[in-house]
Order: C-alpha cells, then structure tokens, then sequence
C-alpha cells in the first residue's frame, strides 16, 4: 500500500488547528473525493483536476495541510480506488486529471486492482471509464454520442499531431455543365439550345 507522505506540519482540524494524524486525514479525505468524484460524475463531460480536488477535500473533509499535494493525493485516490473496486462502481479516479488534462498515475493502479495491462492508449482507456462513470451517476448522456470524449487539452494536442496528408491538395470539381431541359443536350455558353 502506498501512504500518504507527512510533512513537518501535518494535518489539522480546520475550525481549531487540533493536529490530525496523517492516516485519520487520509480516511476523511478519501471519503470527500469519493463525494466529489460522484458529484463530478453527474455532468457528462466533466472531469476534476488533482490540485482542485485536493482544495476540495479539504473544504469537505474540515482537515487541511500544508504538505504538497504530489506527496498525499496519489495515496487519496488509491484509496477511493479500492472502495469503488470493491463496491463494483466505475472507477472515478479516472475523472481526476492533472493539469495538463491527463489521467494521473494512480489511474494505472485502477487497471492493476482489475487485472488488466496497461493500454497502449491510457487517456482513450479512461475516457471509457469516465463514460461508466457518467452513466452510473445518472448524467445526462447526448444521444448518438458514440466514442467518449477526451479531456480538452489531450484532444487538443491529438488533433495538432494528426498528421495531414502529403501532396498537392485535390482540385476544386467543375460545375456540371447546363443542360437543355427539354432534349438535356449541353447548352453552348450562350445558354439557348440549338436543337430545340
């Protein structure tokens, strides 16, 4: 098991400072993102990054740090991690990005508590995941929407790495011709059939 790093400070209640073990922090605070995740999940489309979710569970949880999030949040989303792969629910971590809109590492650790290798597309393989996720919060789906979507920047930077194909580009197709609409011959430029 991965636990969380302890700073000099530690955790501490909100509304007093009374300092909070580590591990009684980590309990609240996975509790918290497991809400925010479901809450989050609610919205087709939206996903949650790591530095605004680590704001939010301490708002929820009332016990903060000062301790960097890189050194706490990994342990956090493990944890929630468990509880939905125990409970059967999708895995809402996939809904927790960096900033950079991509799945963070403790994504990985969802596909090891199922027993799958890593995919050749990580960010495609939790894009499906935040798909179960919507669809088990109950979040409103747009019909016809065949393949989930990615998170903005990551499709963003897909689109500017397609590559376009080599060569000239395809000429513009001719008009088609005007054509008599009584003998449907090709009417000379001056537009007036000379068969009819």
């Amino acid at each position: 098991m991965n636990q969380a790093a302890t700073s000099s400070s530690g955790a501490w209640l909100a509304t007093d400072g009374t300092t909070v073990p580590f591990r009684d922090a980590a309990v609240a605070w996975a509790l918290a993102a497991h809400e925010v995740l479901t809450e989050t999940a609610t919205g087709y489309g939206q996903f949650v990054t790591i530095e605004e979710l680590a704001e939010r569970v301490q708002e929820i949880s009332g016990v903060h740090t000062d301790a960097p999030t890189r050194t706490w949040m990994d342990a956090i989303l493990r944890k929630v991690a468990r509880r939905c792969h125990g409970a059967g629910e999708p895995p809402l971590t996939a809904l927790c990005v960096r900033a950079n809109h991509t799945v963070t590492d403790s994504y990985k650790y969802v596909l090891e508590l199922a027993g799958l290798p890593t995919p050749e597309d990580l960010e495609l393989h939790a894009a499906y995941a935040r798909w179960q996720c919507y669809q088990a919060c109950g979040a409103d789906i747009p019909a016809g929407a065949g393949v989930p979507p990615l998170t903005p920047k990551v499709a963003a930077r897909r689109t500017k790495s397609t590559p376009r194909p080599a060569g000239p580009a395809a000429p513009e197709p001719e008009p088609a011709p005007a054509v008599c609409p009584q003998c449907f011959i090709q009417l000379p430029a001056t537009g007036v059939c000379e068969y009819c």
